[in-house]
């Protein structure tokens, strides 16, 4: 059995590509690109049984559709849709987020969707509606975001499989605690300045969620909103906003470390272009937090001084080694690299498609 290595699944504008890395992770080869042509929202790996990977695919042409492969992305099949039920009269239009379940729930994997929906899979092909959050009494108050009502957020306690939060553009976040047959908002604390007048402070409901991630430590969460960064551990009452030391308070793109539950990526962006600039941030970095957001350290060793991008909400990802690698894209189609936690960044690929997605393995 071939030793295991690092893989980055990248979905982009113009299908799926996998780079797999050498053992010290500074070479790499392209797979791909898989599902040519259609625009790739996410790719995820399933560490649980080390073969499976998923691929969420928006086909212009055909609609979307869901691909597995069992052999580590050398072969792919289209599995089931999901389906809404028949009252609800939606249809899906978008599949956001692929996500492998608790390792306590070793068969189980959740996908969320457009218009904001949630299903969980146990077979790997057929998809149950998760009607306590998709029929949830205060849905009639969500609203599209700039990209559409997207569920695109699922995060699952480390230590409870029956312990997950969701986040929904614009819809906000949502938290179960029996596996997701019930679910309340949980914004507590949450602002939202970005919505018409009548509508901000804290609204329950109603919120632009832009990440929500599961930390290493059981019962503690990240989140990045429309503006603003937070965290909320098992015994906060509310979500805890440390946004001060960054250049702006907006981006999508958000990561944490796999062991440190202090420690978190994101990549400000200027709110008005969407990007970085030389006048907002500074050019693109990643920012990096060791204290739980206390403080935010810079870090653009290798990348170009002044750097104009787009890094969308699934383009920042970690890698699980003991010192993890940071990875991101961006829409001009780069992808880039760090060993060394962020301290230092190196060019993997360029002219790349528009690039959605970085989801970082260990294969």
């Amino acid at each position: 059995m071939a030793a295991k290595k690092v893989a980055i699944l990248v979905g982009t504008k113009k299908g799926g590509y996998i780079f797999r890395g050498n053992a010290d992770r500074s070479k790499w080869t392209a797979d791909g690109p898989h599902f040519a042509g259609a625009p790739v929202y996410h790719m995820a790996y399933d560490p649980r049984d080390g073969r499976s990977m998923w691929a969420a695919v928006n086909s212009t042409w055909g609609g979307p559709r869901i691909e597995r492969s069992t052999d580590l992305g050398k072969t792919w099949k289209a599995v089931s849709n999901p389906v809404f039920r028949e009252d609800m009269n939606m249809v899906l239009r978008r599949t956001w987020h692929i996500e492998p379940g608790h390792p306590d729930d070793p068969d189980a994997v959740w996908v969320g969707t457009e218009p904001a929906g949630l299903f969980v899979t146990r077979d790997g092909e057929y998809w149950s509606t998760i009607d306590g959050l998709n029929r949830h009494p205060t849905r009639d108050r969500w609203e599209p975001g700039g990209g559409g009502l997207g569920l695109h957020s699922i995060a699952i306690d480390r230590g409870d499989a029956k312990h997950m939060a969701i986040g929904i553009s614009a819809g906000g976040a949502y938290e179960t605690r029996d596996g997701g047959v019930t679910w309340h908002p949980w914004n507590d604390a949450v602002h939202a300045k970005h919505l018409p007048p009548s509508s901000r402070g804290e609204p329950t409901v109603g919120q632009c969620v832009h990440k929500l991630l599961a930390t290493a430590e059981p019962g503690q969460f990240f989140m990045r909103n429309h503006e603003r960064i937070y965290w909320r551990g098992p015994k906060d009452k509310k979500w805890i906003e440390t946004t001060e030391g960054l250049p702006t308070d907006y981006g999508f793109a958000g990561a944490v470390h796999p062991h440190d539950a202090k420690t978190a990526y994101v990549i400000p962006l200027d709110p008005r272009l969407r990007m970085s600039t030389p006048e907002s941030t500074a050019g693109l970095a990643v920012y990096r937090t060791t204290d739980r957001g206390k403080t935010w350290k810079r870090l653009d060793r290798g990348l170009p001084k002044a750097m104009n991008a787009e890094v969308m909400r699934e383009g920042l990802s970690v890698d699980p080694l003991e010192i993890p690698g940071v990875y991101f894209g961006t829409q001009a189609g780069e992808l880039w690299g760090s060993t060394d936690e962020g301290r230092t960044f190196e060019r993997i690929e360029q002219y790349l498609p528009p690039i959605l997605s970085v989801t970082a393995a260990w294969i």
